[in-house]
């Protein structure tokens, strides 16, 4: 998904789509400025899957390099033991690439196929391309595609079209949103604005929302991936917005509002706990009919690093939620782990949820994948592709 100014692939990929470097924007908008000197008057970032540092409001800034050896074999545990049960909420308020060698997942049988984006490494002594890998169905992952998209002109986030063959960023400076190949190759450039705008997100695998205006005036636009098809979707928005199967939402701190470009607008009011803010849409299902959000409880300058994160599976109709159970029974205090960055939709009623065991205080995060019955229960866990740490779930 996209998390608008992180954020997530469409109908194949259910994610809107995922930004180069999944877990910055999380660190940045659950606390990572935070855990130092952030006040009262730190600046809020809607959560996404964003892939470098944002500016106030989601401006777009120059991505961050980070260094990290990716490694090729990947394990999963499927160890759910620690995890507790889910349910409704009490007291809420009413190339050839070669299969990378893995030891399949416990309880992984009924998994669905899965993608994962792998951010393109920088240093020294590593200069591995970025790589779209596939979940087997005997818990492998294998790489189906490579490319070093950074090795253009971006200056801004890369994000990833939910089937993994296209890419799209903002060059600030020049004015202009460049959407081409996963390689970078095949370029198609759209007049933009100059200056900071919100991370452009994929509603599906063949148009992208950007906005021009400027912070707490934004108008949306979406655009063919050919850089044909050119519309406005929204006027005078105040957020940059999260986007995940072709839905966009804007967070406050108690509601959501989600719309798409059929003219669907729907306002939700989760029954969520009195004491629990919103902090970003995991995911929107491509119904429009859940919605997944995580929360926390605030504490004294909001320092994410010690939020207690709870996540909740949403009627968009109702709002009534049910609440997904932490993986680790210890994540129901504020340790900082926990947070739901994204979530793939199944047919079936469960989903898989992107997990970050890390907290925002951390170098890098340290995601996981859940899948949770319809109920919120945890059926079981898995490892993402070992290595580099920015990345996140397509679909």
């Amino acid at each position: 998904m996209n998390l608008g100014p992180f954020t997530r692939p469409a109908a194949p990929a259910h994610r809107s789509s995922v930004i180069v470097g999944t877990a910055a924007l999380l660190f940045l908008a659950f606390g990572a400025a935070a855990c130092g000197t952030a006040g009262p008057d730190a600046t809020d970032v809607p959560a996404g899957t964003r892939t470098a540092v944002t500016a106030p409001g989601n401006a777009v800034t120059a991505p961050g390099n980070a260094v990290t050896a990716p490694g090729n074999a990947v394990t999963a545990t499927g160890d759910t033991s620690a995890a507790g049960a889910g349910g409704s909420v009490r007291g809420a308020s009413a190339a050839a690439p070669p299969v990378v060698p893995a030891r399949p997942d416990t309880g992984s049988t009924q998994w669905p196929q899965l993608t994962w984006y792998a951010d393109q490494e920088f240093g020294q002594r590593q200069n591995d391309p970025a790589r779209i890998w596939r979940r087997t169905s005997g818990g492998t992952w294998q790489v189906v595609r490579t490319g070093r998209p950074r090795s253009g002109t971006a200056d801004g986030p890369i994000v990833v079209s939910p089937n993994g063959q296209r890419i799209a960023w903002l060059e600030p400076s020049a004015g202009r949103l460049v959407i081409s190949a996963f390689d970078g190759t095949q370029q198609h450039v759209v007049g933009t604005q100059s200056g900071w705008t919100c991370t452009p997100s994929w509603l599906d695998s063949e148009r992208v929302l950007f906005s021009i205006g400027r912070e707490r005036d934004w108008t949306l636009v979406d655009i063919n991936a050919d850089g044909t098809g050119r519309r406005v979707l929204a006027n005078h928005q105040s957020d940059c917005p999260t986007v995940d199967n072709g839905w966009w939402a804007q967070v406050a701190k108690r509601t959501v509002s989600i719309a798409n470009g059929r003219g669907t607008r729907r306002t939700i009011s989760p029954r969520i706990p009195a004491d629990r803010v919103i902090d970003r849409v995991a995911g929107i299902s491509a119904d429009g009919r859940t919605a997944v959000l995580s929360t926390h409880v605030p504490n004294a300058g909001e320092c994410g690093c010690t939020w207690e994160f709870r996540t909740y599976r949403v009627e968009v109709a109702s709002g009534a939620v049910i609440e997904l159970a932490p993986l680790k029974t210890a994540w129901r205090k504020p340790t900082g782990h926990g947070a739901t960055v994204d979530v793939v939709f199944g047919a079936d009623g469960t989903l898989v949820a992107q997990v970050n065991t890390a907290t925002p205080g951390d170098d890098a995060p340290a995601y996981r994948l859940v899948r949770y019955a319809s109920n919120g229960r945890v059926l079981a866990d898995a490892a993402v592709p070992a290595g580099q740490p920015w990345g996140g779930l397509l679909g």
